[in-house]
């Protein structure tokens, strides 16, 4: 048995019809497996579930970042508009610890650059977010659910 189809026998036996599934953890204490261990499990099953000729049951999201996540599968409509909204909020937090801090330094060496700066992180961080969030939300249609 695979690592991913580890997890899929748990989710069919305890969450057959999709829903919390649990943290990194919960997961872990209902495996009899070390966190180290059930990230990799859960890594395998997004891996799995992302692959083109994927067989997975179920779609695997996450709720929160880092150690505070909690897991959730199914197969909904709503189960797709959370997966776009994680996914619109991955891409916030990358945007602003990747670009911000240096935007921040530059502003606080070169004063006349401080103002573009701010724009900078305003037009990213609040402008094309919001364009990406209505995007990803845009494409699921209210009725379908």
């Amino acid at each position: 048995m695979t690592k991913w189809e580890q997890l899929e026998e748990y989710l069919y036996e305890e969450v057959p019809l999709g829903g919390r599934v649990g943290s990194n953890a919960e997961i872990a204490s209902a495996l009899g497996e070390t966190t180290t261990e059930t990230s990799q499990i859960i890594q395998a099953y997004l891996d799995a579930q992302r692959s083109r000729a994927s067989k997975t049951l179920y779609v695997l999201r996450r709720r929160g970042r880092t150690t505070s996540a909690v897991w959730y599968s199914g197969i909904r409509t709503a189960d797709m508009k959370l997966l776009g909204k994680e996914y619109f909020i991955d891409v916030r937090q990358k945007f602003l610890r990747a670009l911000e801090p240096d935007l921040k330094r530059l502003s606080q060496r070169n004063p006349r650059a401080a103002k573009k700066c701010a724009s900078i992180i305003i037009a990213v961080g609040d402008g094309a977010m919001t364009v990406l969030q209505a995007a990803v939300g845009g494409m699921i249609d209210e009725d379908e659910e």
